[in-house]
């Protein structure tokens, strides 16, 4: 039996699952596997933060300097204050 051939015919009923569907059909490669995705720098929190409208400027000013998130900026006063206090 020729390989190529079934691989052909998978990748057409492939196509035609989702010419019917209007969906993608589940790929027998990719998926969850062990070691893939974004590695965690830490515990995630949600939590709400009111601060002044000039710490929200800074923030904000430091976001557009680097093309930073929120969230990095943030992260990195925190650190910076921490490690200066010498609480890590």
């Amino acid at each position: 039996m020729n390989d190529g051939n079934r691989d052909d015919r998978e990748e057409a009923v492939q196509v035609a699952s989702f010419e019917k569907s209007g969906s993608i059909a589940p790929s027998a490669k990719g998926g969850r596997r062990p070691g893939a995705g974004r590695k965690p720098i830490g515990v995630t929190r949600k939590l709400s933060l009111t601060l002044p409208e000039a710490c929200w400027d800074e923030i904000d000013r430091q976001c557009s300097r680097g093309d930073y998130s929120v969230s990095e900026v943030i992260r990195a006063i925190l650190e910076d204050h921490l490690q200066r206090a010498d609480l890590l």
